[in-house]
């Protein structure tokens, strides 16, 4: 079923269940872009879950649209090119050369994005290392200790470990500028690797990350081979999960000369996914030749309006 195009005028007159969460397509010109754009920062104030004033009576679903590329330069280009990124990848760095990224540094690189970008910060160091750079944060983020995972730490001792997570999120004063921590995996681990969720799953944890590409050059795949068949097995093992598409790229097929094609799949594919309830957020993976779309004007566009809406 399409999403339902929610207006001011329906907004203010039609009332929902309470509870009931609305996935929105909402209105992107004149006057009704600047009301509807009050309420989606009204749902993210904060804390980033959905919270609308009572007599409303609904929640509005807005996922994060983003786009995540190398750090640096490659990150300040991308954020003028796109000036709307709401959600972005850092994966830390490594200080003392054991080759496990640390927590990255507050108030530069990424961690220095606009306001309204959730950074969805993972490290690979020791876990102990939250407690002390919470201290010093002043944005919201998500957390992922040990990106995937999957071949480098098994899966006993990463559920230990990742616990500390929660343990120390749940503590902590700051814990209110944490929007959600989880794994990571690939779709690929869970769909051809018939890959197990619960692997990774720790308590506490409340996100499932599932970094999602296609390298076919044959063909586009719909949003049920994109992505749900991998939603599907982790919806399927942890009920009422909160999902993230932390990375998302697609490679251009052969026969796609002009990347209409490319750009057609980016717009049904968001489309989808702002369909789904529980997918919190989705970036662009806008690096290696081989999904870059910064240098192609209608797949450029494609994800510009994607984040724009």
């Amino acid at each position: 079923m399409a999403a339902p195009v929610i207006t001011s005028t329906s907004l203010n007159k039609t009332v929902y269940p309470p509870g009931e969460t609305i996935v929105a397509s909402i209105a992107t010109t004149g006057t009704e872009s600047a009301q509807m754009e009050l309420v989606v920062s009204l749902r993210n104030k904060a804390t980033g879950e959905t919270s609308l004033p009572a007599r409303v009576g609904f929640a509005l679903h807005a996922p994060r649209v983003g786009m995540s590329t190398a750090p640096g330069k490659p990150t300040e280009k991308m954020l003028t090119t796109y000036p709307r990124v709401r959600y972005m990848r850092d994966f830390g760095k490594d200080t003392d050369r054991d080759k496990l990224p640390e927590l990255p540094a507050h108030g530069s690189g990424k961690m220095a994005a606009p306001a309204d970008c959730a950074v969805h910060v993972s490290w690979k160091d020791n876990v102990e290392q939250l407690t002390g750079w919470l201290d010093a944060l002043t944005r919201p983020v998500y957390l992922t200790w040990y990106h995937e995972p999957m071949g480098d730490v098994a899966p006993a001792t990463y559920r230990v470990t990742a616990a500390r997570v929660s343990k120390i999120v749940a503590a902590h004063r700051n814990r209110q500028l944490v929007l959600g921590h989880g794994p990571i995996v690939t779709r690929y681990w869970l769909d051809e690797g018939r890959g197990n969720p619960t692997d990774w799953w720790y308590p506490g944890a409340t996100h499932y990350g599932i970094d999602c590409y296609s390298r076919d050059t044959a063909t586009y795949w719909g949003p049920d081979r994109m992505f749900g068949v991998a939603f599907g097995k982790v919806r399927a093992a942890l009920p009422g999960v909160r999902l993230l598409v932390p990375e998302y790229g697609l490679t251009r097929t052969v026969s796609d000369t002009t990347g209409a094609g490319r750009a057609t799949a980016i717009r049904e594919h968001v489309t989808w996914l702002r369909q789904q309830p529980d997918v919190d957020a989705v970036a662009y993976w806008n690096n290696w030749a081989e999904y870059e779309i910064s240098s192609y004007p209608l797949e450029s566009k494609a994800w510009r309006d994607s984040q724009m809406a």
